[in-house]
């Protein structure tokens, strides 16, 4: 968990922000952030500002979902990689990175460093099985 702003202004706003994405911890787009944020009257494009600021500042990680929106999670230095149901849309952390290896021999094949990676991966999680399998 992070509260540290890494040299931006520590305002109510950036707080609040923060602070539900801590809580969190799992990808949000910025607009399910002003949602969670209704009652304390954070704007839209406050919250997208300071998503921008948080990411140039690598407070958090931008992906993309599978609607192609931007997600953002807090940085925590961790590899991240995840399931994510395409029925029920439940994301499940995959805990150790299986791509270490890979990463290694794409360095050796192409000469690139690979700094970071993360990835989702999608399928259909056991419960939408059983659901599927029952009808």
């Amino acid at each position: 968990m992070t509260n540290d702003l890494k040299g931006l202004k520590n305002t109510k706003n950036r707080k609040l922000i923060l602070d539900c994405l801590n809580k969190l911890n799992k990808p949000v787009t910025a607009e399910e952030l002003y949602f969670l944020l209704k009652d304390e009257n954070v704007d839209l494009s406050t919250i997208y500002r300071t998503l921008n600021s948080f990411y140039e500042k690598g407070i958090v990680k931008k992906e993309i979902n599978s609607s192609k929106k931007n997600i953002f999670i807090v940085d925590n230095d961790n590899d991240s990689h995840v399931l994510v149901c395409k029925i029920c849309h439940k994301r499940i952390p995959l805990h150790g990175c299986p791509y270490h290896k890979v990463n290694k021999k794409i360095e050796k094949a192409t000469g690139f460093i690979v700094e970071d990676q993360n990835t989702e991966i999608y399928g259909v999680c056991p419960e939408c099985q059983k659901k599927i399998n029952k009808k």
